[in-house]
């Protein structure tokens, strides 16, 4: 299923992969040798591929950004990744990348000069979502249990599962406990809630409301970020807004921001960024836009965005039947490089040795 809808939206057609660059830079040609022609630094960006097409693919772009290499599972296993590539978690040398609607985890190996593939994780039927590993556990969150899936990152066998009641979206470690949203009712109706999650015991210890639609979260100087989207009952509109928990008294703020797009919210230098239609832009201390820094803004839907810690990555798509495209670009918003990759674009994940 995509990436921030439900399974009742219509299915899509088609799939064509391309490569390509213009601004800063020049990528290097391809030879289809099943190798990977550079090192595994450098930042990771996740195509979900049409829903039920099994064309999801994964790409990876260089540190400098003078390299591309397109379909990197499929080079290192020979077999396509898989239906509907959903999220990417990286965690020490290792690289997870769930595809949702294959129901797996594929886990790569970052720690040689080449990748490794490492193997699955069957989450056959689960429809598994975002994924975080807090100690000798990973956890992924899954609409279909309604729950978590708790699985050993050594050896990759299923270990728990902890049931919720309510789908749950991103998971976020802090402090030795687990975070999680739980966007949508069992009806796939919008839930307002995040929950608060002892790994030991696997039971929730506190709940918050947060608002309707709670997506994508990130720790900020003491609060719990949540973004949120929700929409209209027949599914034609979107509406978006923010909510912070104060994580020492619990208290809530939350504000609606109306009619958009875009839910990933990440961090640059002092500056907390959230995705929208058509760009990223930053977000107040009062969770108020600050729509005069709007980064880009001309961009066809945007369907991610991220920071690998100094610089700022938009993917877009125009539709889901041709290629997504990838502007990287410095906080001050001039453009460095853009690299047409898969159909939809929806996730990134960085790694440095």
């Amino acid at each position: 299923m995509p990436k921030h809808v439900s399974n009742s939206l219509p299915v899509l057609l088609g799939i064509v992969l391309l490569l390509s660059l213009t601004g800063c830079g020049l990528f290097e040609s391809e030879q289809d040798d099943g190798g990977f022609r550079s090192s595994p630094e450098g930042t990771y960006i996740l195509c979900e591929g049409v829903f039920g097409a099994f064309n999801a693919s994964l790409w990876h772009l260089s540190s400098d950004l003078d390299m591309a290499t397109a379909n990197v599972y499929q080079r290192l296993t020979g077999e396509p990744l898989g239906d509907t590539g959903q999220s990417l978690t990286v965690d020490g040398n290792r690289l997870y990348i769930v595809v949702n609607g294959s129901g797996t985890v594929e886990v790569l190996d970052l720690s040689e000069d080449t990748l490794a593939f490492v193997g699955s994780v069957n989450l056959i039927g689960a429809s598994p979502r975002e994924m975080v590993v807090l100690g000798a556990k990973a956890y992924v969150t899954s609409w279909n249990i309604p729950g978590i899936v708790v699985f050993d990152p050594t050896t990759l066998a299923i270990v728990d599962t902890i049931f919720l009641t309510a789908k749950p979206e991103d998971i976020l470690a802090h402090d030795n406990q687990l975070y999680v949203a739980l966007a949508l009712q069992p009806d796939f109706s919008a839930n307002d809630q995040v929950v608060k999650i002892d790994p030991g015991s696997g039971t929730v210890v506190d709940t918050f409301a947060v608002g309707s639609g709670p997506q994508q979260l990130l720790v900020r100087v003491g609060k719990l970020l949540v973004s949120r989207l929700w929409y209209s009952e027949d599914y034609t509109i979107s509406y978006r807004g923010l909510a912070a928990v104060d994580l020492t008294t619990g208290a809530v703020t939350s504000v609606d921001w109306g009619a958009g797009g875009g839910v990933d919210i990440f961090a640059l230098d002092n500056t907390v960024y959230v995705a929208t239609g058509t760009g990223v832009v930053p977000i107040r201390d009062d969770l108020s836009l600050d729509e005069a820094g709007l980064i880009e803004g001309s961009l066809p839907t945007v369907y991610a965005a991220a920071s690998d810690g100094t610089r700022i990555f938009i993917a877009s798509y125009s539709d889901f039947s041709t290629p997504g495209e990838v502007v990287v670009y410095q906080s001050d918003g001039t453009a460095l490089a853009t690299i047409t990759v898969g159909i939809g674009p929806g996730a990134f994940a960085s790694f440095r040795e």
